[in-house]
C-alpha cells in the first residue's frame, strides 16, 4: 500500500511525510509527485490515500497551476474509487469555489495554516488506512506448531488484529500474514479464510501443515502440493445409509503449473530441510508431488472408515482437517486469489498415530510456501 504526496512545495513536503512518519508510516511507503508528470507516472501504484495540493507544476522546474481539478478528476477516472482524499492547501481563500466539487467526490478540504487541524484530519485517516490494511499473501495454519516454522524463518512481527492472530512478514518486497487460526476444522479453516480474505484483499492464498496420507498413494513424510481438495462429508444420509456427494474445487492451472515446475527441481529437498535442525526425521524422503486432498472435521484413526472415505475417489492421495475451505473460500471471493496449499504425510490415518513427524511436515511445508509465494510473484 502506498500514500501519493501530490506537492512541489518542499517545505510542505517535509512537515507532511514527518507527519506521515510520526504515525508509523514508512517514507519507502510515500510516493512523492512534484508535478502532474510524476502523478501520472506513479498513479497506477496501489496507493490507498492521496494527499493533494491545489497548485502544481505540469512539468520539472515548471510554474504552478490550479491543477487541482484536474488531478482529482484523473484519479477518480482512473477508477481509484476506494483510495481516501485529501486536499492541503496553502491557499484557504480558494476552498469556496471549490469546496463543492472536492466534497462530492470525498476530498476532504484542510488549511495548512491550521496546524493543528490538518494533522488531525491526516491522523485520523491513516487510521482507517491501518484497519483497512491490504496484503499481497495470507498463509493460514490450523496449529500453532505449524506457524512457528515461519516464526523461525523470517523476520516479522506478531499483531492481533480483531481477534485474528497475524504474523506480518515480507518476502522479496511483498507483504504479507501467516494467520493462526482460532481452531482447527472445517468450519473454522471456512469463516477464519472469507473473512481475512474479504478483509485484506490478497492476490494468493496458502496453507501449510501436516496431514494424514492413504497408504496406496503416500508415504511418511512426503510433501504433497494440492492440485484439487473435496469434502468426504457432503452427501446425504438416509436410514440405512451415506450417499456422498463430493464437491470438488481445484487449484487452477496456471498456478498448478507453477507448482509442478518448482517440485520437478532435483534439489527441492534439500532445500526445504535446511536448517530444520536435530528433530526426528524421516529415514528416506520421498519426492514431493501435486496431489489430491480430502478434508473433514474429524481426526480419523479408523481403517475401517478410511477406506469408505478412499473409494469416493481412487486417486487421493492425503485428507486433512482444512484445506478445502481454503480452496472453496477462495474460490467464492469476487477477489479471487490463487490458491497454494501444501502438507507433509505424517500418519498413515490408522489407529497407530504419533507426533514423530510433525515438526519435520511443518517445517517443510513452511519453507515450500515460503518459496512457492515467491515464485508466483517473481
Amino acid at each position: 500500500m502506498k500514500i501519493m504526496l501530490i506537492e512541489d512545495d518542499n517545505s510542505k513536503s517535509k512537515a507532511i511525510i514527518g507527519r506521515l512518519k510520526s504515525q508509523g508510516i514508512s517514507e519507502n511507503d510515500v510516493i512523492h509527485a512534484r508535478n502532474m508528470t510524476d502523478f501520472a507516472a506513479k498513479l497506477n501504484s496501489n496507493i490507498v490515500l492521496f494527499i493533494i495540493d491545489f497548485k502544481l507544476p505540469s512539468v520539472d522546474k515548471g510554474v504552478a497551476y490550479q491543477n487541482g481539478r484536474a488531478i482529482l478528476e484523473t484519479i477518480i477516472k482512473a477508477g481509484k474509487n476506494d483510495a481516501l482524499l485529501l486536499a492541503i492547501s496553502s491557499y484557504p481563500g480558494d476552498f469556496p469555489e471549490l469546496r463543492n466539487f472536492y466534497e462530492s467526490n470525498g476530498c476532504i478540504l484542510a488549511d495548512y495554516s491550521n496546524k493543528k487541524s490538518w494533522q488531525s484530519t491526516l491522523d485520523h485517516l491513516i487510521i482507517q488506512i491501518k484497519k483497512n490494511l491490504n496484503f499481497d499473501f495470507i498463509i493460514f495454519c490450523a496449529l500453532q506448531k505449524e506457524r512457528n516454522p515461519y516464526i523461525t524463518l523470517l523476520p516479522g512481527k506478531k499483531i492481533i488484529r480483531s481477534g485474528i492472530d497475524c504474523y506480518d512478514i515480507s518476502l522479496e518486497g511483498k507483504k504479507g500474514t501467516v494467520i493462526l487460526m482460532p481452531q482447527m476444522g472445517l468450519v473454522n479453516a471456512a469463516i477464519t479464510a472469507s473473512l481475512c480474505i474479504d478483509r485484506f484483499k490478497p492476490s494468493v492464498v496458502g496453507m501449510s501443515g501436516i496431514c494424514g496420507g492413504f497408504s496406496d498413494r503416500a508415504k511418511m513424510g512426503q510433501l504433497f502440493i494440492s492440485s484439487m481438495a473435496y469434502e468426504y462429508q457432503s452427501g446425504k444420509w438416509t436410514d440405512d445409509r451415506f450417499s456422498q456427494e463430493p464437491y470438488q474445487v481445484p487449484t487452477d492451472h496456471t498456478t498448478l503449473t507453477k507448482l509442478k515446475e518448482l517440485i520437478d527441481s532435483d534439489d527441492l529437498v534439500s532445500e526445504l530441510e535446511e536448517g530444520f535442525g536435530t528433530a526426528t526425521r524421516p529415514n528416506t524422503v520421498p519426492k514431493p508431488e501435486a496431489g489430491i486432498f480430502t478434508s473433514g472435521s474429524a481426526v480419523i484413526a479408523s481403517e475401517d472408515f478410511l477406506s469408505k472415505i478412499e473409494a469416493i475417489h481412487r486417486k487421493v492421495n492425503a485428507l486433512d482437517m482444512e484445506i478445502f475451505s481454503i480452496h472453496r473460500a477462495a474460490e467464492l471471493s469476487p477477489y479471487s486469489p490463487s490458491c497454494i496449499c501444501a502438507k507433509t504425510v505424517v500418519d498413515l490415518c490408522g489407529e497407530a498415530k504419533n507426533d514423530e513427524l510433525h515438526l519435520y511436515g511443518s517445517h517443510i511445508s513452511a519453507r515450500f510456501l515460503i518459496k512457492a509465494i515467491q515464485h508466483f510473484f517473481a
